[in-house]
Parts: structure tokens; sequence; C-alpha cells
């Protein structure tokens, strides 16, 4: 008797997802409320609207964990493994472009709104540029080192 029952409750089961018709289309009303933003009508013309200036974020440029990186001249005993060292430089190196960084920020926020913009473009502009040497020079020193980037 249970057999059955748990049969019959599995059929149940497995014929649920045929009764549901998934493949239905979408109504145009709804399609379009779901694919297209709404553009909102004004009557009145916008007066003295004033964008919004967003700073750049040095977590938008910098590699993921050396966000805050200090910069440390001194050198350990651990020094002689090669890896201690490459990784002390690489930390020294976004340490340094933090610095440089938010001093050149520093000097955007000083600046008036029209200017502000500018600058933080012209900050952003700089600093994929700066990204973009770096895995360049990267990928240089990997294949001068007969290292394989992509190994499968």
């Amino acid at each position: 008797m249970n057999q059955k029952i748990l049969l019959i409750i599995l059929l149940l089961l497995a014929g649920i997802p045929v009764m549901c018709d998934e493949t239905a289309p979408v109504p145009q009303a709804e399609q379009s409320e779901i694919n297209l933003p709404q553009e909102v009508e004004t009557k009145e013309p916008q007066k003295n609207v004033k964008t919004l200036i967003i700073p750049p974020k040095w977590t938008d440029f910098c590699e993921i964990g050396y966000e805050n990186a200090v910069y440390k001249d001194s050198h350990d005993i651990f020094n002689i493994f090669s890896f201690v060292k490459s990784e002390r430089v690489k930390k020294n190196y976004w340490a340094e472009r933090r610095v440089s960084f938010e001093s050149y920020l520093k000097s955007c926020n000083a600046l008036n709104d029209d200017a502000k913009a500018s600058c933080y473009n012209e900050l952003r502009n700089m600093e994929n540029q700066k990204n973009d040497l770096y895995k360049l020079k990267r990928k240089q020193l990997l294949y001068e080192n007969n290292i394989e980037l992509d190994r499968r």
C-alpha cells in the first residue's frame, strides 16, 4: 500500500512541470516594462540642474589585495626568497600608485564643479593607462622568464 502511494506521489510530481506552461509568451506590455526603463515625461523645462559628479575610487584601479598597501623600504631576513622580495616590490608599487592617486584626487577636489568633472576623467584615463602599462610589463616579464601565461 505504501509503495502505491509513493508511486502516485512521484507520478504527480513528475507531471507538475508538464502541466506548467513555461513557454507561454510574455504579454507585450509586461515585456516592455521588463526590458526598457520607463521614460518620465516632464512638461516643465529643467532649470539649474546639477549633474552628479562622482569621484573615482582607488579600488576601481588597484589590484585586489593591494588596496591598503604601505610602502616598506626595509629589507628583512626573508628577502633571500625571491617570492618575498617580489611581493615587497609589488606592494611598494601599489603603495606609490595609491599615494599618487590620492594626491591627484585631492587636487581635483579643490577645483570648482565644472573643472572637477574633467579632472576626474583625466585621473581615470591616467590610472587606466597605468594599469594597461602594468599588465603589459608583467606579461613581458613573465615571457622573458619563460613562464607560460595560459597553461592548459
